[in-house]
């Protein structure tokens, strides 16, 4: 069984990942969501939400962007990340049941830069 979270801000994919509002969870097997429910994203914590996922037995993380150490630190604990998705969760898993999804290798910008 495969635990797939995208993460949700006003009921579409967070463009950040760290600052969704909670985490739409399905667990699927055989390309069938056997159950779909959501978790709360909890207070931000710089570098916490990869263990938390991990926790919660997440295997894949769906989201808009996210930076690269959260991309590190989810790939350490076995999680993968599909980034650069736009759209609404329903269409988002759909489109991963069909291997319909991409990820695109856009990193953060703002994690990269402090001299603003």
């Amino acid at each position: 069984m495969k635990v797939v979270a995208i993460a949700v801000k006003d009921e579409l994919i967070a463009q950040h990942f760290g600052h969704c509002d909670y985490f739409e969870i399905f667990e699927i097997e055989n390309k069938n969501v056997l159950r779909n429910y959501q978790i709360k994203n909890p207070p931000h914590q710089k570098g916490a939400l990869p263990n938390f996922l991990d926790q919660n037995n997440v295997n894949v993380v769906i989201t808009g962007n996210l930076g690269e150490m959260a991309v590190n630190n989810l790939t350490n604990l076995g999680i993968e990340a599909i980034r650069g998705v736009n759209g609404n969760p329903k269409d988002i898993i759909a489109r991963y049941l069909n291997d319909n999804l991409e990820s695109s290798n856009v990193i953060c910008d703002e994690h990269q830069h402090h001299n603003h």
